[in-house]
């Protein structure tokens, strides 16, 4: 009896004994899950200041093309009230000048449209994450459906090593213990080939995933180069635009800027 007893001991011993449990070991995925997982946060910060910039341009325009239309009813004013040609003169060059704030607010409409179109590229990586993090939820669920397999396995091992110790004690009921084991191995045969597909379908998207994170990498690199240059190039051409319409300005003011010398 009492050897019986150390043999059943020694079977619930090894039957609960936990097997290893499958866990998320692959440092250079993780070490990606983690940059990405920054990059969204910058991509959000970004975002939110590039539509600054680009409301901050706009009210820019706006206030550049109310001025330029309000100077062109003074200047209408000036020469419907004229008595000299020095008024007369005067009047003209008002309207000149409210001319070039209008062409600087129409200039300034299309840099902004530029700027929206290049800044873009931060929304729709940003936009595309909600699909990275799919795809890290969709191997997280993999790898929880294998660790769940793998509990229902050691579950169903633990009850057939104790069903075999009652049997090697219990000889009345052996042939009923001996059904219900066979039965319990025909379900661990039948979910250790569910196992087997599931940690399968597991490693393809572990696969799919580095190609993903790599070819994501690549392309982000290349658009975000792309982006900044675009936008350093239109800003440049823009500036010099401005810079030669302002220098015409000048030069045509420049006797009113010596009277107040």
């Amino acid at each position: 009896m009492f050897k019986g007893l150390k043999q059943t001991v020694v079977n619930g011993l090894v039957a609960t004994k936990p097997p290893p449990v499958e866990q998320e070991t692959d440092t250079e995925f993780l070490a990606h899950k983690a940059k990405l997982e920054d990059l969204q946060q910058q991509l959000t910060t970004t975002s939110q200041q590039a539509e600054a910039l680009v409301k901050a341009q706009d009210d820019l325009r706006e206030t550049t093309d109310h001025l330029g239309m309000t100077m062109i009813k003074l200047a209408k004013f000036e020469r419907e009230h004229t008595t000299c040609s020095s008024q007369r003169s005067r009047a003209d060059d008002i309207r000149s000048f409210a001319n070039s704030i209008l062409k600087f607010s129409r200039l300034q409409r299309k840099l902004n449209s530029e700027i929206v179109k290049h800044l873009g590229s931060i929304h729709e990586y940003l936009e595309m994450m909600i699909s990275v993090n799919h795809a890290f939820t969709d191997r997280s669920n993999a790898l929880h459906h294998v660790q769940s397999l793998s509990a229902d396995l050691f579950s169903l091992h633990t009850r057939a090593g104790r069903l075999e110790s009652v049997s090697s004690r219990d000889m009345g009921h052996e042939w009923a213990n001996y059904q219900k084991v066979e039965g319990l191995k025909e379900t661990i045969r039948s979910m250790e080939a569910v196992k087997i597909d599931a940690l399968k379908e597991y490693e393809n998207i572990k696969e799919k995933n580095m190609i993903e994170i790599k070819r994501f990498d690549k392309e982000r690199r290349r658009d975000f180069v792309e982006m900044l240059k675009g936008v350093a190039i239109n800003q440049i051409s823009y500036s010099d635009h401005f810079a030669d319409m302002w220098a015409k300005v000048a030069e045509d003011t420049e006797v009113y800027a010596n009277r107040g010398n």
